[in-house]
């Protein structure tokens, strides 16, 4: 998105269901679903696109990053396996609610991006279609940031689906 850099490992969620029959059973179990849905606001369903349901982002090598984007469905659980334990490692997230563009997270004019460190064990929502996100560089070698994302629509959403998932994940 807008050339912004991706250097990281991947596994999408197609691949995930062929592997993994507890990683599927826990993103469509009702008692997660129910937890969601009370958070958001409103009922989410699955989201049709097998590849965009859960996906693993790893960040292994010094400098790997995950950069600016919003996602194509408007919820991101995202669960954390491993995290840099200090701010200093990177792998921090930035992020502008609401944002117009992804640039907004760069515009210190209108609002700073806000900053997140998280740790494994660590778990966030995020209504992740309109609001643009990015994951700063890991700093230093042997840090690694590893994430499960479980995506979430509703009924009323009709997603702006972009080509970037499909190469990401597939």
């Amino acid at each position: 998105m807008d050339g912004s850099p991706r250097h990281m490992t991947t596994l999408g969620g197609h691949v995930i269901a062929q592997e993994s029959r507890i990683i599927p059973e826990l993103y469509a179990g009702p008692a997660l679903r129910t937890l969601i849905s009370g958070l958001a606001g409103e009922t989410v369903i699955d989201v049709p696109d097998t590849v965009e349901r859960h996906v693993l982002n790893i960040l292994h090598r010094e400098g790997d990053t995950h950069g600016a984007h919003t996602d194509d469905y408007p919820y991101a659980l995202v669960l954390f396996l491993e995290a840099p334990d200090h701010p200093a490692g990177g792998g921090l997230l930035e992020y502008a609610p609401k944002a117009r563009s992804l640039k907004a997270i760069d515009d210190a004019s209108n609002a700073p991006a806000r900053t997140a460190h998280h740790r494994a064990g660590d778990a966030y929502l995020l209504r992740s279609d309109t609001t643009a996100h990015r994951v700063t560089p890991l700093t230093r070698p042997g840090l690694r940031r590893a994430v499960l994302n479980f995506a979430y629509t509703t009924h009323s959403t009709h997603p702006h689906t972009t080509p970037s998932a499909r190469e990401l994940y597939s």
